[in-house]
């Protein structure tokens, strides 16, 4: 399959790949709005597949356990808490630093799909 078309200040989020660096680097309350597209599939069943808000179960063992399984996480920096995105439209960044992403899930090895997100910060 051809790869999705990146706008600027996009940043592409593999379903399975780890945390991805967005290249953003945020400060502490700074309003982050993400514009998210794309689905991903979480297994190798072709029906298990979740918007950016996640789909309707959780993953025990992934950054998030209480966050629906697919959804849009973040996190500052490369030890930094992970927060829950999914689909809202803006976030107030929790912390300073690099400002990395990544789909909630346990076991990405069998995951496909990504998410292409749009960055804009304000301050």
């Amino acid at each position: 399959a051809a790869q999705a078309y990146v706008p600027a200040g996009g940043v592409r989020v593999p379903a399975s790949s780890s945390w991805v660096a967005t290249g953003l680097t945020v400060r502490k309350g700074d309003i982050v709005s993400f514009d998210t597209t794309g689905e991903v599939q979480l297994s190798e069943n072709a029906a298990d597949r979740a918007t950016p808000a996640g789909t309707n179960r959780t993953a025990r063992f992934a950054p998030m356990a209480a966050v629906n399984a697919g959804a849009l996480i973040g996190r500052i920096g490369s030890n930094g808490q992970p927060f829950g995105i999914g689909d809202q439209a803006s976030v107030p960044m929790p912390g300073a630093g690099m400002l990395y992403l990544a789909v909630n899930d346990d076991e990405r090895r069998d995951n496909a799909g990504e998410f292409i997100v749009v960055l804009n910060r304000r301050r």
